[in-house]
């Protein structure tokens, strides 16, 4: 038996994890987002994000969320920085459209 086991989680937790127990505590201020995604969230021509039956009106991705709906399998090395380049530009002044339209 894991001796860093948690017991009653499900699915059970065996990564080693440490209650944090002991001060001091210190707090940071975060900004979330999402830096990888497997599969990748498909995404149109004009990089807004596709839900299954429609695009998203105000959504748009660029970069590591979308790797894997264009290179489907694998990882290529600076491919990241390529598709955050060639799609953040795209997302970034189709956002800015979508701003100055008024919508």
């Amino acid at each position: 038996m894991n001796a860093a086991r948690h017991q009653g989680l499900t699915p059970p937790k065996t990564n080693w994890a440490r209650p944090i127990d002991t001060p001091p505590y210190y707090g940071y201020a975060l900004r979330p987002g999402v830096t990888f995604t497997y599969l990748g969230l498909k995404i149109s021509d004009r990089a807004l994000v596709q839900r299954p039956d429609r695009p998203l009106v105000n959504v748009w991705a660029a970069g590591e969320m979308i790797a894997g709906s264009i290179l489907g399998q694998g990882y290529l090395a600076g491919f990241g920085m390529t598709i955050g380049t060639v799609f953040g530009r795209i997302a970034g002044r189709e956002a800015a459209a979508h701003v100055l339209s008024g919508h």
